[in-house]
């Protein structure tokens, strides 16, 4: 078997050639910039022609993707929708038997508390970033193209690990400044994946019944102020703990984003996006990926944080 992953130097892309490599997929690997992974080319999903890409391979892994909560709607629109739409139709012509997409539980974000959410839980009316409504879009495209291409997605949680240039490089940042905001007390629960999880979910849908989504976490919940004092100890960090209540917090990241934009357009230290993904609990049920997929999650929050400060 052959396969296209894309976004193969980010942490899930990464995670995705080691999955893939164990279980005797020969590759081809891709990235907007050159990096030293098997079969790779480099390619811009928004502008390249793409049929070289797709020629040959079985199964296409679609990790690129433009993330975070800060950013343009049109950069959103063209990294995530736009360069999904157009390897779609490329691996459509090229008879690729398999699309897995990578989406995200950000869609399911709304501004509330929300837990053990399953894979048709009611999303928002609108969605609460330009990143969530964008991946929404591109989720919908996916999983519309179903059919003589089995089309498939997972949405995992909050992906840690080696090579993660998000979530605990961001903490462990604000750490080293010696502060721990604490919105909502950091009593807000969150569940995580770790990248070999998040991995060897990718390659299980992609045997998975076509047209489906499923939930992944690494089936452990915590409270961000537990998740944060798990760091501070893997670090040797010892900040200051600063409560802050939930309205302020957003108030306060409404008026920093507000000044980035008056002074250029640079990422603000906090974003409303932020405030609600620490503020507000997001947790997973991921019963469906067990049952239609042989889905089990095999690292645990404290051997995954091990991996990240070894």
């Amino acid at each position: 078997m052959k396969a296209l992953i894309t976004g193969a130097s980010g942490c899930l892309g990464r995670a995705l050639v080691s999955e893939l490599t164990s279980h005797g997929w020969t590759l081809r690997t891709t990235a907007r910039r050159t990096v030293d992974l098997p079969g790779f080319v480099a390619a811009d999903l928004v502008q390249d022609e793409l049929s070289a890409l797709v020629d040959g391979v079985d199964a296409v892994f679609h990790c690129a993707a433009m993330s975070g909560g800060w950013g343009s709607p049109d950069a959103f629109h063209a990294a995530n929708v736009t360069a999904t739409e157009r390897l779609l139709n490329a691996a459509g012509k090229a008879d690729v038997a398999r699309f897995v997409f990578a989406s995200t539980p950000s869609l399911y974000a709304d501004g509330t508390d929300r837990l053990n959410l399953t894979e048709d839980a009611p999303l928002p009316e609108r969605a609460l970033s330009p990143y969530a409504d964008s991946k929404r879009q591109a989720e919908t495209l996916v999983l519309a193209q179903d059919g003589a291409m089995r089309c498939t997605a997972i949405r995992p949680r909050a992906i840690y690990g080696l090579h993660d240039r998000a979530l605990l490089p961001r903490l462990c940042a604000t750490l080293e400044r010696g502060i721990l905001p604490l919105i909502s007390g950091g009593r807000a629960q969150i569940d995580l994946t770790h990248r070999s999880d998040a991995a060897r979910a990718m390659r299980l849908a992609a045997g998975g019944p076509g047209g489906r989504v499923w939930n992944i976490t690494s089936g452990e919940a915590f409270s961000f102020r537990k998740l944060a004092e798990m760091v501070c100890v893997r670090g040797n960090y010892k900040p200051r703990r600063i409560p802050l209540p939930y309205g302020l917090a957003y108030t306060l990241a409404g008026l920093a984003e507000r000044g980035a934009l008056l002074r250029g357009g640079a990422e603000p230290t906090l974003t409303r996006q932020a405030v609600v993904s620490l503020g507000r609990s997001l947790t997973l049920d991921i019963s469906a990926a067990r049952r239609d997929l042989g889905y089990h999650p095999q690292v645990t929050l404290s051997n995954g944080l091990a991996e990240c400060f070894a």
